[in-house]
């Protein structure tokens, strides 16, 4: 037999008709995922904003807030400048404090506007890999939208949604988490899932710490004078942002209707009056968007 099949012995006949076994390449995953999973913050919102889109400002003016000094040396030496060559002037930080309102403002405004972004990026994908995200928004069109408008409307921006109509206590429970009474409180929260990535969490933190519990009210009163604006947020957990459990009891409903899962949605409780819909968008061409995703890659 050996000779038949021109070779030596019984077991080199063997392995001339034994496969080899190649392994079993990954499945890609789906294209169209949110990045949520990657340790690194969110964009800064001031990177993707639109040429002609101007900057957001609050419509609460936040009056009287100081921010506090830097800690700093002292002494003779470190309190003179020397300018002109040579020539010393004395210090004078009295300035720092006339600008702090305007400082404060302008900060607000941008943790504001940075939020609508980051809980975009951070919207929750499918379970298994090969789905895409519930977010509907294509990726060429979220510097266009991601703004305060996208959730002043009852159209969810989502393939799935799952919402109910809050209560004023859980609207405002909603608020706290987002935008907590203080840097103490978010860091005694042991969940980090979404809001450590958030870039707006992380400053809205940052100015908490150098101004003090009362300025920190009047910034978080303007903030809530946008945020009751709103129609929809997350329905927020303690430890996330987002949540995709599924509800079963009967003050939550169900888009489309009789399906299960996708995101949970509080509504407005001063806005419970309006019919909510899942919003559509036109999707680009799989190959414009395989130029897109790689166009961000290279960005990054």
């Amino acid at each position: 037999m050996a000779r038949i099949y021109h070779k030596t012995s019984v077991d080199d006949i063997r392995a001339s008709f034994t496969w080899s076994t190649a392994p079993l390449s990954k499945r890609l995953p789906n294209l169209d995922r949110t990045q949520n999973h990657k340790k690194r913050k969110t964009r800064d919102v001031d990177d993707i904003r639109e040429p002609d889109q101007q900057r957001l400002c609050l419509d609460t003016e936040i009056r009287g807030v100081r921010i506090k000094p830097a800690v700093r040396l002292v002494g003779r030496d470190v309190d003179l400048h020397v300018i002109d060559g040579g020539n010393e002037r004395e210090f004078n930080g009295a300035g720092d404090n006339e600008q702090g309102e305007c400082t404060v403002n302008k900060q607000a405004a941008k943790i504001y506007e940075q939020f609508f972004l980051d809980i975009i990026k951070e919207a929750p994908n499918r379970r298994s890999a090969e789905l895409g995200s519930y977010l509907m928004i294509p990726v060429d069109m979220c510097g266009e939208l991601v703004r305060p408008e996208l959730l002043q409307t009852a159209e969810l921006p989502f393939e799935l949604a799952q919402y109910c109509v809050c209560t004023p206590e859980q609207w405002e429970m909603h608020f706290d988490r987002l935008f907590p009474v203080s840097a103490t409180a978010a860091a005694r929260s042991p969940g980090c899932q979404n809001y450590g990535k958030c870039t707006y969490y992380s400053n809205y933190l940052a100015l908490a710490r150098v101004i003090s519990v009362k300025s920190l009210a009047k910034t978080r009163q303007a903030l809530r004078v946008e945020f009751d604006k709103l129609v929809w947020v997350p329905y927020t957990q303690w430890d996330r942002i987002w949540s995709t459990r599924k509800m079963d009891t009967s003050s939550w409903k169900a888009l489309p209707s009789g399906t299960k899962g996708g995101p949970l949605i509080g509504i407005n409780p001063r806005r419970a009056w309006e019919r909510v819909t899942l919003r559509a968008f036109d999707q680009p061409h799989e190959g414009n968007q395989l130029v897109a995703d790689f166009e961000g890659e290279m960005e990054d």
